[in-house]
């Protein structure tokens, strides 16, 4: 803490960053609090829900390279399952959401 909360939402993609490719500016998306990279040896033994890309960082807090991209004043705020909807925008990692027909 603090956190900005919230789970569960949907919305539309405002920006992406660089290397992005699942989804673009304009795509209507769900945020995944549980994703799936496919690649880590949880995925790969079909033990999704303990994804190792992400669950490392996410209980901190944090975006899969350590980061936040939320602040106020200056002081850091953290994010929650990796979603944080209680905000009128977030960000979230690729492999944290899917693209919804709307």
């Amino acid at each position: 803490f603090p956190a900005i909360l919230g789970h569960e939402g949907a919305g539309v993609v405002v920006d992406v960053g660089k290397g992005v490719t699942s989804v673009k500016k304009g795509d209507h998306v769900i945020p995944l609090y549980t994703p799936e990279c496919r690649q880590c040896p949880s995925c790969l033994s079909r033990k999704t829900n303990l994804c190792t890309a992400i669950r490392a960082t996410q209980g901190q807090g944090l975006m899969p390279d350590g980061t936040s991209r939320f602040s106020v004043g200056g002081e850091k705020l953290f994010h929650y399952m990796g979603c944080s909807t209680f905000s009128n925008f977030t960000v979230l990692p690729e492999i944290a959401v899917a693209k919804v027909n709307p």
